[in-house]
């Protein structure tokens, strides 16, 4: 993740706009009240720092629609190396986007997810903070019936790692195909007549695996299966 102290407009002056995240938009409002929003800011230079603090200078180079979400605008970013020049600061996602885009809130020391006014942080397309938004679990919608995407967009995080026990391990495998849905109606399942696919885990809120399959006699590794620390 990437949190932002300060962003440019190429030739612009520095006290001429602040940067903001609406949802998963970046939002830029000059001091005459002009707002430029994502589509707009192609070209500009970011100054944030990493999560140990490292400063990072990153550039937007394209921003597109994401095919899954088409209200989530994908950022293509680059980012400066020593020698001066700009690099991908993504790595490639299964269908070989090398993209990001910000996030409204933030994750605590815990891996909660926090709907922290004023803060955002950037996640590319091949984390887990991005694919569940992707997948249609973002925290800034709800469920066909109310229901909050928040501990839908939380109990994600674990799913997609393979986080048996909740307490941020994960078990997955590169290249493993999964299929998942949920009971907000968000996902549906698609693999129950396919042999290859067999049940495998169920997660409940509280990001501990709830319910396990043929997998295995228990919910979890047998080497991390201790209650995880609620909420």
């Amino acid at each position: 993740m990437l949190r932002l102290l300060l962003a440019l407009l190429i030739a612009a002056p520095a006290a001429a706009a602040t940067l903001t995240v609406e949802q998963t938009q970046f939002v830029l409002t000059t001091d005459a009240g002009t707002r430029l929003t994502s589509e707009q800011l192609v070209g500009a230079v970011l100054a944030m720092t990493d999560p140990d603090g490292n400063a990072v200078t990153a550039r937007i180079d394209a921003v597109t629609p994401s095919k899954e979400q088409p209200d989530v605008l994908l950022r293509t970013l680059s980012v400066r190396g020593p020698d001066g020049g700009f690099a991908p600061m993504c790595d490639a996602d299964a269908y070989g986007r090398r993209a990001a885009f910000p996030v409204a809130g933030t994750f605590d020391g815990r891996g909660h997810y926090r709907r922290t006014p004023g803060k955002w942080f950037m996640t590319c397309t091949s984390g887990s903070q991005a694919k569940c938004i992707l997948w249609g679990y973002s925290p800034f919608k709800h469920g066909s019936h109310g229901e909050d995407f928040v501990p839908y967009y939380q109990t994600c995080q674990h799913v997609v790692r393979a986080d048996y026990d909740g307490r941020g391990t994960a078990h997955t495998r590169n290249g493993t195909s999964i299929d998942f849905w949920d009971d907000a109606g968000a996902e549906k399942i698609t693999s129950a007549a396919d042999p290859a696919f067999a049940f495998e885990a169920g997660w409940g809120p509280s990001a501990r695996c709830a319910s396990r399959g043929p997998a295995g006699p228990a919910c979890c590794p047998p080497a991390s299966c201790s209650p995880a620390p609620r909420a």
